[in-house]
């Protein structure tokens, strides 16, 4: 995979200047290109995107939440041209400013689903301490952030043996309906929850034995390098951050 042969700071600076565009631009289709570019930008360096959809997965009832309830709600519309009804369902007007609100709220969440993912998937934790030991970081601080890391995918993989566990046992967790998912999600979340409780106890008792906190700065493992190709990549976010900016702020374009 291509993506992680780039020095750490290139992708901790393209995974910021993506969520600085993904708010300069308040217009659905803008945000659709961007997650066009950023899932270009992955399929080209090679890097596997399978994960993706089991984290979106759950979103689906949230996405639709979303667009329901702002497609009835005017306070973010700014062009008079969007405020026009679509229909009118109980009493609500569902308008078009609305409607395109809650499609930028989904986009941006998508887009934030693939970028968290792909850092994630190509990033070992060795570089991320060696970064936050450069910037100083309190020990403390760069503990929670690998441990958030490297928990997600860790609980997932858990995860999925319960179902598995509790499918063997005879469980039904594979029902349809917003009541037989409510139930089965309570023979899966109940052991779930245990597990993490006690995978935190025993990473406790490894930073104890690891004797973390007696000393004031960590151990860097390797020295971090600025190689030709992540200067390409980081010019090449910046060009996409200042043209975003410029579409949005000199052109207008991009706002609902």
């Amino acid at each position: 995979m291509l993506l992680e042969r780039l020095d750490v700071r290139v992708k901790l600076a393209t995974f910021v200047a993506i969520m600085a565009a993904l708010f300069v631009i308040t217009h659905p289709v803008g945000n659709l290109v961007l997650l066009a570019v950023l899932l270009c930008a992955l399929l080209a360096s090679r890097t596997p995107l399978g994960g993706v959809w089991p984290m979106l997965q759950p979103l689906l009832l949230v996405f639709v939440l979303i667009v329901t309830v702002t497609t009835v709600s005017t306070t973010r519309i700014t062009r008079p041209e969007n405020t026009r009804v679509l229909f009118t369902f109980l009493g609500l007007e569902a308008t078009l400013g609305g409607l395109l609100v809650g499609l930028t709220f989904v986009v941006r969440i998508v887009v934030m689903v693939v970028a968290t993912y792909a850092f994630a998937i190509s990033t070992p934790v060795d570089d991320l301490l060696a970064v936050l030991a450069g910037l100083h970081a309190p020990a403390w601080f760069s503990i929670l952030v690998t441990t958030a890391l490297s928990f997600v995918p860790t609980m997932a993989r858990r995860r999925d043996l319960i179902v598995e566990a509790q499918r063997a046992r005879g469980a039904q967790v594979n029902n349809t309906g917003p009541v037989s998912q409510l139930v089965a999600g309570v023979a899966i979340m109940v052991p779930l929850i245990t597990n993490a409780i006690l995978m935190a106890d025993n990473l406790a008792i490894a930073l104890t034995n690891r004797g973390y906190g007696a000393a004031r700065t960590m151990t860097e493992m390797r020295d971090l390098t600025f190689r030709r190709c992540d200067a390409l990549v980081l010019g090449a976010v910046i060009l996409l951050v200042s043209a975003a900016t410029w579409l949005r702020f000199g052109l207008g374009y991009g706002a609902v």
